[in-house]
């Protein structure tokens, strides 16, 4: 029955995910990236494996200081951030491998003075361009900017429906407001809108639903439920980890056709060990997803189709029902396959 329930509803978020694909498409209104969605098929077909996401983290800085932010790894230093040129380079190469979108991530991406630069180069070359951000920065002139440039959905975080409690998750007084209010330019300009969601026990305890009815009031498109990893701030902490019960209240929310959330059932496998996605941090560094520290290789060091390529032929780890990183035994059998495709890149 479970493989059978894990088929169905494969094949829904299959279809979701086609519609909200579909729909980013016709807003994108781009040649290039009909031909890159031709090309990532094709690539398919003959048994390659383009990874369909890949995450462009741009800078680690960030006004929020997020109790469950992952960026915010021990020893990890704000050294110099990828230039504008090796920022561009990246997405080129993005393209080459296959990728059908990018998310430019962080900390928060819109403290980049090149990012509608960069939006735009992705654009013109053929990729579905999307971001993450706190919505602080978010102003009328910006949402602007990012529509000229070519951005086709842009993401802002709620951790939760009471302004305050947000603004002290977030521990930035008038984030919540501010997030409303870029909702409302991104309408404005025609950017799809998604509501990023941080499943916590508080927020699971008090009914994930509030959080649809108010992205109702606001009109977003869509909403992505993020579960806890334990790294970054919440390194060390297992209790933050959510229990059996408490994912299957989150599954529930499946029922809604606009709900993205990781790990369908407690079969489905981690979507970065099923090849879907990849990441740059601000360092150039190749992560196989952005919650995950350990590196793969550098594209400033060597092309990143030589990097994919190592990782993708050497993986055979799975991980159903929980991320890697929240278990021991799957942290540590991820790490040392990262640290063999980092190695076998020097030699």
């Amino acid at each position: 029955m479970r493989v059978s329930l894990e088929r169905v509803l494969s094949l829904k978020s299959s279809l979701d995910t086609l519609w909200r694909a579909v729909r980013l498409y016709v807003l994108n209104r781009s040649f290039p990236a009909l031909i890159q969605a031709l090309s990532f098929f094709w690539r398919k077909a003959s048994g390659q494996a383009p990874p369909i996401t890949a995450c462009l983290a741009v800078t680690y800085r960030c006004p929020c200081q997020c109790p469950q932010c992952y960026s915010s790894v021990e020893g990890r230093t704000i050294r110099r951030e990828l230039s504008t040129q090796e920022c561009l380079r990246a997405l080129d190469q993005l393209k080459a491998i296959g990728t059908l979108q990018v998310i430019f991530s962080g900390g928060e991406p819109l403290l980049r003075q090149d990012i509608f630069d960069l939006v735009a180069h992705a654009h013109r070359i053929g990729l579905l361009t999307r971001m993450s951000t706190n919505g602080h920065l978010l102003t009328r002139a910006c949402a602007a900017k990012l529509k000229r440039a070519g951005l086709n959905q842009c993401g802002i975080s709620i951790d939760d429906v009471d302004p305050d409690v947000n603004d002290r998750l977030r521990c930035m007084p008038g984030t919540f407001a501010r997030a409303l209010q870029g909702f409302g330019y991104l309408r404005e300009f025609h950017i799809d809108r998604r509501m990023l969601v941080y499943a916590s026990h508080a927020n699971v305890a008090a009914g994930l639903e509030r959080f649809i009815e108010l992205g109702r009031t606001l009109k977003v498109n869509s909403y992505s439920f993020n579960i806890p990893f334990i790294i970054g701030r919440l390194a060390g902490t297992s209790q933050e980890m959510l229990s059996e019960k408490e994912m299957a209240s989150l599954r529930r929310l499946q029922k809604y056709s606009s709900v993205s959330i990781e790990f369908l059932t407690p079969e489905t496998n981690c979507c970065s060990y099923d090849k879907k996605i990849l990441s740059i941090n601000p360092l150039g560094e190749v992560n196989p997803c952005p919650a995950v520290p350990f590196t793969l290789g550098n594209v400033n060091d060597e092309p990143l189709a030589a990097i994919w390529r190592r990782h993708v032929s050497a993986l055979r780890l799975e991980s159903r029902g929980r991320c890697p990183l929240n278990d021991p035994g799957d942290r540590e059998r991820l790490r040392a396959h990262c640290a063999s495709v980092a190695t076998r890149g020097r030699s």
